[in-house]
């Protein structure tokens, strides 16, 4: 058995492609939980379903929910994270954004008790 090949990316394409993934993966979700509400309609429609089928019924309903929040939180999670390391990578730019000029400086500040002081470090 060889190796899955996995493709040259860069870290702004790795990035959109687990925001892809994540939006792809509510979709799948979003149409797991209309199947499972197209059940419980057709169900709710029966007239003769006993108390101990619908107790059952109501079981099944409830664990099919419970994980699709579990994977919800996964897919929040993952969000996040993406979100962070996103935010992370344009902070270490040292881009100004107005002129839309990068610069080789790197810049840090300084918060003291009265005042923020800004130095350039070469």
């Amino acid at each position: 058995m060889s190796k899955p090949e996995i493709p040259e990316r860069t870290q702004e394409e790795a990035l959109t492609d687990l925001l892809e993934s994540i939006a792809l993966e509510e979709t799948a979700l979003a149409h797991f939980l209309n199947a499972e509400a197209e059940k419980i309609q057709s169900v709710a429609k029966k007239c003769k379903i006993t108390p101990k089928e619908m107790i059952e019924f109501q079981k099944s309903v409830s664990k099919v929910m419970r994980s699709a929040i579990k994977k919800e939180m996964l897919l929040q999670f993952k969000l996040e994270d993406v979100l962070e390391f996103k935010e992370k990578k344009e902070l270490k730019k040292p881009c100004s954004k107005l002129k839309g000029e990068c610069t080789s400086k790197k810049v840090t500040s300084k918060v003291t008790s009265s005042s923020t002081e800004e130095t350039d470090e070469d």
